[in-house]
């Protein structure tokens, strides 16, 4: 079996590995499609944390090819895709129905071998069936998906509010379907790459522009709920600094711990607003399939290319160039 082994930050080789067999209540997976997520690349650099000598990937899909003692609910042949959060069931958040804030969270890709290789173990738990209308490129990307319902969940977007998105990555363009899904009435993209831009347009934003400070102007008012889907300080500050009052705010992108900003201390007092974060994707991972099996959320446009498991090292140590959203690594 042929996989990509990381070894620490910066370092780590496609392998062979030895023939897996799952055990109890775990199934073998033959994977088609795993997806290269932000949290990989940050993973990479060092910036997040997982466990070291695993197989990273943990946006992925497949075929089973073996169930281990116990299995019920699936059988070899099933199309499934995975949700790679693992929680104890057993701690206070996941006992209050929070799952995704677990104590002891465990997800494949992070914490234990997951997606990058021919074939992964996955605990029955974790399976999700796909549609026969679902191709396995989509199937990779309902994890994702099910992060950011989780998110505009969590915002409440109502019926003709004014959305601005703020970076048009793999998240960012799925807020910008998911807003006009839930009833925004006008969504404007504020993204740096011009091919992102387009594609934001493609998708559904009715303006686009490469500058937040000029949202307000193209809406003639300012916002009444920001997405903020870049994690950087910066852009962290100004979706506070830009909505209107009583507006909403949403934090989602996947920042540093070490970077901090600073804001007028008045202004959650001024202007009474509401800022939500939103972790994973707590009991979403169905809620995604049948968003994404509906039509009315487009994935493939968000694939910007595939490689074979070969070119993983390479492409994780450059990074994102101007073109990329998502990127596949490929076993067909």
């Amino acid at each position: 079996m042929k996989g990509f082994l990381f070894h620490k930050p910066g370092s780590g080789e496609v392998t062979d590995f030895p023939e897996r067999h799952p055990g109890a209540n775990e199934v073998l997976v033959k994977v088609h499609f795993c997806g290269i997520c932000g949290t990989d690349m940050n993973i990479w650099r060092g910036t997040d944390k997982s466990a070291w000598e695993i197989i990273p990937g943990h946006e992925y899909s497949g075929e089973i090819v073996e169930t281990g003692e116990g299995v019920t609910g699936f059988a070899a042949g099933d199309r499934v895709c995975i949700d790679p959060n693992i929680p104890c069931g057993v701690c206070e958040p996941c006992r209050k129905g929070r799952i995704n804030l677990c104590e002891h969270l465990t997800a494949l890709g992070v914490d234990i071998d997951g997606g990058f290789a021919e074939y992964c173990i996955v605990p029955e738990s974790q399976l999700f069936v796909l549609p026969d209308s679902m191709s396995y490129e989509e199937g990779a990307l309902i994890e994702p998906l099910a992060c950011a319902l989780n998110g505009i969940n969590r915002i409440k977007i109502k019926a003709g509010d004014d959305v601005c998105i703020l970076g048009g990555g793999p998240m960012g363009l799925l807020m910008i379907q998911l807003a006009k899904l839930t009833g925004a009435g006008r969504v404007i993209l504020c993204e740096l790459r011009e091919g992102r831009r387009k594609l934001g347009k493609e998708l559904g934003a009715d303006m686009v522009t490469d500058d937040f400070a000029k949202a307000e102007e193209l809406l003639g008012g300012k916002p009444d709920a920001v997405i903020e889907c870049i994690g950087n300080p910066v852009t962290q500050k100004a979706a506070l600094m830009m909505v209107k009052p009583g507006g909403q705010v949403q934090l989602f992108g996947d920042g540093d711990m070490t970077k901090e900003f600073s804001i007028p201390s008045m202004l959650f007092y001024e202007k009474e607003l509401t800022v939500t974060g939103a972790a994973l994707n707590p009991f979403t991972h169905s809620q995604a399939m049948k968003t994404a099996a509906s039509g009315r959320v487009k994935l493939l446009p968000l694939v910007s290319g595939k490689i074979s498991v070969d070119e993983l090292p390479d492409t994780l140590e450059r990074g994102y160039v101007e073109n990329d959203i998502i990127i596949l690594v490929s076993f067909e």
